[in-house]
């Protein structure tokens, strides 16, 4: 093979490397802003901070950085949305004793798997509908005055004497009874049709499910359903929190 062909075959080989490494572990990407106005209940802290977590489905890195925070204690990563104070995922720090004032970075680490302790299970959130049999849809009635009912229906009407000031055309009261307009007989009323799943259809439709419990983790970021929260020893349930949100790209 001469020179020019090895290159080439190099470079395919590279190229295609590259290629596959990206479909097989894609890349994301998910920051917060942590705050502590944003803990539930809210609160007044001096301090503040950023979370960035990034990686692929095989493994996430993690960064958290604060300014002049004092006597952490730990910094978890949470399952909950922001108004709700929800079930922690992965312990990123848990210090036996609290710290000394932290001015730059509070923790750095991997996740993955293994680190997080829900079951994969309780990582997914499973939303039922109930959906009467597709057969009980048809059944759906409501009353319906047979046609000839319709010209029974009265209203109470002035002696057509008492009108004779107004200045229209009044129909004697007797003609009223005569106002018709076109009205389906009642049977016919049932065979009105869209069309309907069966109901075991309905419980078919599927999304993409988690094959791992870093991959459902990966959803719930997506979802703006994670948190990062820094627990202080003034505030044990936390001083700092920012929802981590998708900046991929």
């Amino acid at each position: 093979m001469n020179r020019s062909g090895y290159l080439i075959a190099v470079i395919v080989s590279v190229l295609t490397f590259i290629l596959m490494s990206n479909i097989t572990f894609a890349q994301v990407s998910f920051r917060a802003n942590l705050t502590g106005d944003t803990e539930v209940p809210p609160l007044f802290s001096v301090s503040d901070g950023r979370a960035l977590i990034d990686g692929n489905d095989s493994s996430l890195r993690y960064l958290i950085n604060v300014s002049s925070l004092d006597k952490v204690t730990g910094a978890f990563l949470y399952k909950g949305g922001d108004s709700e104070n929800g079930q922690v995922l992965v312990s990123l720090l848990n210090l036996t004793k609290p710290s000394g004032v932290i001015d730059g970075k509070l923790v750095e680490g991997t996740i993955n798997s293994s680190s997080i302790i829900p079951t994969l299970a309780n990582l997914t959130t499973n939303i039922t509908i109930s959906v009467p049999a597709a057969g009980n849809l048809t059944n759906m009635t409501s009353a319906v005055p047979a046609a000839g009912n319709l010209t029974n229906m009265t209203s109470a009407v002035p002696a057509a004497g008492n009108l004779t000031n107004m200045t229209s055309a009044v129909p004697a009261a007797g003609n009223l009874t005569n106002m018709t307009s076109a009205v389906p007989a009642a049977g016919n009323l049932t065979n009105m049709t869209s069309a309907v799943p069966a109901a075991g259809n309905l419980t078919n439709m599927t999304s993409a499910v988690p094959t791992s419990k870093l991959d459902a983790l990966i959803g719930l970021m997506n979802n703006n359903m994670t948190y990062i929260n820094i627990h202080t020893s003034k505030f044990p349930d936390g001083e700092l929190r920012g929802t981590l949100t998708n900046s991929t790209g």
